[in-house]
C-alpha cells in the first residue's frame, strides 16, 4: 500500500483505515530472513551447549549431584525465579543421569519445561527419545504436551499439530483442555477453521481454558465473515460471567479481539456495530488508542461529527505516542471542515504541520539514539511494543520470536563468558552476540524509518488541507 499518495478529504478515512490495519496486521520481517533466523537458532543451540557444558565444570553451584529428581526440581524452580538459567542448566547437564533414572516421575516435566523454555532443545530432544524409548504413552504424551507449548510459542503450528495428535486423553483435565486449545489455534493458523470450531466445542464450560477457546471461535467466525456470531460468542462469555477470573485473566486477549472485530465491522461499512465493538475496549488496554482511532472513523462516518471531534481530543492528550496519536493530528481539521468551521480547521491545519515537524524531529533524534546506544535489554523490555520517553514503537511480529529471547540469552550468557578457558568459544560467543545486536539494531531503525515516513506523508496532508482549504476560500470569495 502507498502511504505517501495525495488524497482529498473524500478518501481520507480509506487511507488511514488502510495505513492502520496494515500496521496492526503486518508481520513481515525486517532485517531477518526465514533461512538467516534458522542458521542463527542453529548457531545459538550449538554455542549456548558448549557454554554450558564448560559452565558445568567451572562453576560450583552447577557441580551439585543431587540424589533425588524432586530435590532437583526445587534448585531448577528456585534457579529460575532468581533469574540464573544459565546455571540451571548446567545443573541439569550434571544431573543427567538422575534424570533418565527417573523419567517416569512426575517431578521430570517442570524440569523438562525449563529445558524448552530456556531453548534447549539438544538436551529435550535426549530426553524426549529417552521416554520414548523407557515410558508408556502417557509419559510421552505430557512430554508432546510440553513440546506443543514451546512450537506453539514460535509459530510452528504444523509441529504444534503433531504433538498434540492423540494425547488428549493421556493428559490431566486442564492440561487436555490447553492441548485441545493449542490445537484449535494452529489449525486457525493453518486457515482450517471449521475443523478448529469442532476442536474448541470440545472443551468444556468447566474449564479455565473455556473463556479463550469461545473467544477463539469467535475469531474463526471474524475469519469468515460471520460477524453476528462473532458477537454473540463474545456477549455469550462476557455478559454473565464479568466476575470470572479466567476471563479477567484474559482481558488483552479480549480487547484485541474487540479491535479485530472492530476493524472487520468498520471495513464492512457497518459503522453502529463496528463503533461499540472499540467501546467493549478498556481504558488501560494496549489497544485502547486504536479503539479510539476507530470510533473517530466510525463517528464521521455516520456524520457524527461531535462524537468524532471528542474521541480525537482524548487522543490527543494521551501521554503514550503510538501512531494512533500521531494520526488524530491530522484527522481533526478533517473534522472541522466536515463540521464548516473553515477557520478553525484552517488553524488546526497549521498546528499539524508544527506538530508533525516537532515529532520528525524527536523520532530522529531517537532513531540516533538506538543506533549509537544500542542495549538488547532496555529494547526487548516488552515483547509486544518498545517504548522511550513516551516515544511507543510495536514491533511484535516483526522478529522472530525465539531470535528476540535468544538476543537476551546471548547478553546473559556473556556476563559468564570470563570463567571459562576457551577462547574459541568466547570469540563465537561475542560473534553471535554482535550478529544477533546488529540485526536487532537494524530493526528498530527501520522501525523508526517507517515512523518518519508516516509522519513525513500526514505532514505533507496537512499542508495539502490548508492549500486546499485556501483555494476553495480564494474561490467562493471571487
Amino acid at each position: 500500500m502507498d502511504f505517501k499518495r495525495t488524497f482529498t478529504p473524500q478518501n481520507y478515512m480509506i487511507f488511514v483505515l488502510g495505513a492502520l490495519l496494515n500496521l496492526a496486521t503486518s508481520t513481515l520481517c525486517f532485517a531477518i530472513s526465514a533461512e538467516e533466523a534458522n542458521t542463527l537458532e542453529k548457531d545459538y543451540q550449538s554455542i549456548s551447549n558448549k557454554m554450558y557444558g564448560l559452565l558445568s565444570r567451572s562453576i560450583s553451584e552447577c557441580k551439585i549431584k543431587l540424589t533425588s529428581i524432586k530435590e532437583l526440581n526445587n534448585q531448577i524452580q528456585n534457579l529460575s525465579a532468581e533469574n540464573k538459567n544459565a546455571i540451571g542448566q548446567c545443573l541439569i547437564k550434571n544431573n543427567l543421569t538422575l534424570i533418565k533414572n527417573n523419567v517416569d516421575n512426575k517431578n521430570i516435566f517442570p524440569i523438562f519445561k525449563f529445558l524448552l523454555d530456556n531453548n534447549n532443545t539438544l538436551v529435550a530432544n535426549k530426553l524426549y527419545q529417552h521416554a520414548e524409548n523407557e515410558g508408556d504413552k502417557p509419559l510421552l504424551s505430557n512430554f508432546s504436551f510440553i513440546y506443543a507449548r514451546y512450537y506453539l510459542k514460535r509459530g510452528k503450528w504444523n509441529k504444534v499439530l503433531e504433538y498434540t495428535k492423540d494425547t488428549y486423553n493421556d493428559l490431566a483435565f486442564e492440561d487436555s483442555n490447553l492441548a485441545r486449545l493449542y490445537t484449535g489455534i494452529s489449525l486457525q493458523k493453518t486457515k482450517q477453521h471449521r475443523k478448529a470450531l469442532s476442536i474448541y466445542t470440545k472443551i468444556p464450560e468447566t474449564s479455565k481454558y473455556y473463556p479463550a477457546a469461545r473467544l477463539n471461535i469467535a475469531t474463526a467466525y471474524i475469519r469468515q465473515d460471520w460477524w453476528t456470531d462473532a458477537h454473540i460468542n463474545i456477549d455469550k462469555i462476557l455478559k454473565p460471567n464479568k466476575n470470572n477470573s479466567s476471563i479477567k485473566a484474559d482481558r488483552e486477549m479480549i480487547n484485541r479481539l474487540y479491535l479485530v472485530l472492530g476493524y472487520s465491522l468498520l471495513n464492512k461499512e457497518f459503522y453502529r456495530d463496528s463503533r461499540e465493538a472499540f467501546r467493549n475496549i478498556e481504558i488501560d488496554s494496549q489497544y485502547f488508542n486504536r479503539a479510539l482511532l476507530g470510533i473517530v472513523l466510525t463517528a464521521a462516518n455516520q456524520e457524527d461529527y461531535i462524537g468524532a471531534l471528542n474521541a480525537i481530543n482524548i487522543l490527543k492528550t494521551k501521554k503514550d505516542i503510538d501512531l494512533s496519536v500521531d494520526e488524530s493530528h491530522l484527522l481533526l481539521p478533517y473534522v472541522y471542515e466536515k463540521l464548516n468551521q473553515s477557520m478553525t480547521a484552517s488553524a488546526s491545519y497549521s498546528d499539524a504541520q508544527k506538530y508533525y515537524q516537532k515529532r520528525i524531529e524527536t523520532v530522529s533524534e531517537l532513531k540516533k539514539d538506538v543506533k549509537n546506544n544500542f542495549n538488547a535489554k532496555k529494547l526487548l523490555t516488552n515483547k509486544n511494543y518498545y517504548k522511550t520517553n513516551n516515544n511507543v514503537i510495536y514491533y511484535s511480529g516483526k522478529l522472530p520470536i525465539e531470535f528476540v529471547e535468544n538476543s537476551l540469552r546471548l547478553a546473559k550468557l556473556s556476563i559468564y563468558a570470563n570463567k571459562i578457558n576457551n577462547n574459541n568459544i568466547k570469540n563465537n560467543l561475542s560473534s553471535l552476540n554482535h550478529k544477533h545486536e546488529k540485526l536487532l539494531s537494524e530493526t528498530f531503525e527501520r522501525l523508526f524509518e517507517q515512523r518518519l515516513s508516516y509522519l513525513d506523508s500526514y505532514m505533507n496532508q496537512s499542508r495539502f488541507g490548508l492549500a486546499r482549504l485556501f483555494d476553495n476560500s480564494n474561490t467562493v470569495s471571487n
